[in-house]
């Protein structure tokens, strides 16, 4: 079962300026985080499957999180929260920490 991605933008992008951030590669706290620490090998099979053959080093992260709000699907809500690339599920990325569905105010 597959769920929306309705979290606080800090899932995405993180709650500050990432230039210069360190961080465990292991355990993103992030989306962003996530998707820049893929393995060169899951990189390219990404590239190649999502967007269409075109040359890995042209996706860039940016690409990817465009696609990932597109397609807008998890497969959990609790840590680590496996994040779809692809509405399909077939790659993802896992964001580590506390993270929960955004409170309807409405």
């Amino acid at each position: 079962m597959a769920f929306d991605l309705s979290f606080a933008p800090e899932f995405f992008v993180g709650p500050h300026d990432l230039e210069g951030v360190e961080f465990d590669p292991e355990r993103p706290t992030s989306v962003y985080q996530a998707v820049s620490t893929m393995s060169d090998e899951d990189w390219w099979r990404m590239a190649d499957e999502v967007f269409d053959g075109r040359p890995p080093e042209l996706v860039t992260v940016e690409m990817v999180m465009e696609k990932i709000r597109e397609t807008n699907a998890c497969r959990d809500l609790r840590s680590p929260v496996e994040v779809y690339i692809d509405p399909d599920g077939w790659h993802s990325v896992r964001v580590f920490g506390e993270v929960g569905p955004v409170e309807d105010d409405g």
